[in-house]
């Protein structure tokens, strides 16, 4: 009789034990993930570093669905339909550092719209990036300067940071 529950044991846990290697396997990156979520001290948290760098300050308010993900897209529970305003702020997370933290503006008017994004890379001796977009005008974004960066916003009505 012993020998019967010890054989029947033994017949479910090698089965059992490739069906957990195979799912274990498939799901490893979404489980260290959520372990170790990429970037959560870089939400709200890192707010004072991007203070003291001069980079648009992340909302409390604003939401992310990217939560098993390096890159992260944060945004207004409520985005505006038209007008100008900031539509998101992209991190990049890479080996648990930070690479690059970016804002997004658009400005929505009539049938056609306009993107700038105003970005920092932590790993790039410039630091500072600044692209701008109009469909109209260009099939892909241009690189401009700080400067026109800043008109651009000033026209629109708003200020980074």
């Amino acid at each position: 009789m012993i020998i019967i529950v010890r054989k029947t044991r033994d017949k479910f846990r090698y089965p059992l034990l490739t069906i957990f290697s195979f799912i274990f396997l498939l799901t490893k990156d979404k489980l260290y993930y959520l372990m170790f979520p990429p970037g959560r001290k870089y939400g709200v948290a890192f707010n004072a570093e991007r203070a003291r760098l001069g980079i648009a300050l992340l909302p409390d308010t604003w939401v992310t669905n990217d939560k098993f993900s390096e890159t992260k897209v944060w945004h207004p529970v409520n985005r505006p339909d038209s007008g100008s305003f900031r539509s998101s702020k992209v991190v990049v997370v890479k080996s648990g550092s930070i690479v690059y933290d970016g804002d997004t503006y658009l400005r929505i008017a009539g049938g056609g719209y306009e993107k700038l994004t105003i970005g920092y890379s932590y790993s790039d001796t410039s630091g500072w990036e600044y692209k701008y977009y109009n469909p109209l005008i260009a099939t892909e974004e241009k690189n401009v300067t700080k400067y026109r960066a800043d008109s651009i916003l000033n026209n629109w009505g708003l200020e980074y940071k």
